[in-house]
């Protein structure tokens, strides 16, 4: 198939009436790296390489080679795309047979091909004719004609929001898969209401609305204290295992100055590499000890302190009603707050 390629690349009849010598060689230079890369997985490279091919001398192998490319990067829109330019391009009766086996690879692949690609059909609701409608996709706006009809996409995850005069709706994503055909509805909501997080939770679950006024909002923060827990949990599990290790330390320890005793001062051999060994397992369980001591106990006291900081708080009580009566010279009334 490469040499194909490239062999048609020299004897493009649809090649720039002006390409040079040097042109040539570039675009056989880049369509065999670019094969090599198609080859190797490495297909954002081989798209690269193919585009400077086919810029410099056209040939139905070269689009041949990006469609096959652009199809498995996942983008099979623009894949379709350039497998029906190589299909509606018109071949000489002397073209070279490379040029009419990619005219025939790419009918067949086209066919194959169309089937997988999905499709999502944008509907928006919520105001009667709204004004300067903008539907954008991926941060790409949506063109006013294809806003209510299917459009084919590559599979994947697509964001979409709406904006309208005095309306917007939330963002909203849906994940498509090959030859799926989905339907996204935006809700179009004043856009004051959409603005103060007043949707009610109906338009974007993920953003709720404001809370009913008449619940006290919390004061502190529970997952601050849920992690005072945890690290007061960590820290007395490390002040346990550093205790225990701290004993076995002082055990070890006290075999290792009896065996030292019975070996007496300058012993050598098997008793004193005993006593070595009681040593270094002694040193060990010793370490083991005073890291777990300290790393729990500043757990312990960390968790504590982030505990008690975030305690609950009682909300503000209500000011309650007050009525008093009073008396003055000739009049006398009530007074008070609601």
């Amino acid at each position: 198939m490469l040499g194909a390629l490239l062999a048609a690349g020299l004897a493009a009849p649809s090649a720039r009436a002006d390409a040079s010598a040097e042109d040539k060689a570039g675009a056989r230079a880049a369509a065999e790296r670019g094969g090599a890369e198609f080859k190797a997985a490495h297909y954002k490279e081989a798209l690269d390489l193919f585009l400077r091919a086919e810029s410099l001398i056209h040939a139905p192998t070269h689009v041949l080679m990006i469609a096959r490319t652009q199809a498995a990067l996942g983008d099979i829109v623009v894949a379709k795309e350039s497998y029906l330019k190589i299909t509606r391009e018109d071949l000489a009766s002397a073209a070279p047979p490379a040029f009419k086996r990619a005219h025939a690879d790419a009918e067949k692949e086209l066919k194959d091909l169309e089937p997988r690609i999905p499709s999502i059909q944008i509907l928006v609701k919520g105001a009667t004719a709204p004004q300067k409608l903008v539907v954008v996709m991926d941060d790409k706006p949506v063109p006013a004609a294809l806003v209510g009809i299917s459009r084919p996409v590559n599979a994947g995850v697509h964001v979409f929001k709406a904006t309208a005069d005095g309306f917007a709706a939330p963002e909203q994503s849906i994940t498509v898969k090959e030859s799926e055909a989905a339907t996204l509805t935006l809700d179009l909501q004043p856009a004051a209401k959409i603005a103060d997080g007043s949707t009610g939770g109906a338009l974007d679950p993920a953003h709720p609305g404001p809370r009913d006024q008449a619940t006290p909002l919390p004061t502190t923060s529970s997952s601050a204290r849920y992690a005072g827990l945890g690290m007061m949990g960590v820290g007395v599990a490390g002040l346990v295992v550093g205790g225990v290790f701290t004993g076995l330390f002082a055990s070890k320890r006290g075999e290792a100055n009896a065996a030292f005793d019975k070996c007496g001062v300058g012993c050598v051999g098997a008793p004193a590499d005993a006593v070595r060994a009681l040593d270094n397992d002694a040193n060990g369980k010793g370490t083991i000890g005073v890291i777990g001591i300290a790393a729990g106990g500043a757990l312990a006291i960390g968790g504590t302190i982030l505990f008690v900081l975030n305690r609950p708080k009682a909300p503000p009580a209500p000011t309650a009603a007050r009525v008093e009566p009073w008396i003055g010279a000739g009049s006398a009334g009530v007074s008070g707050a609601f």
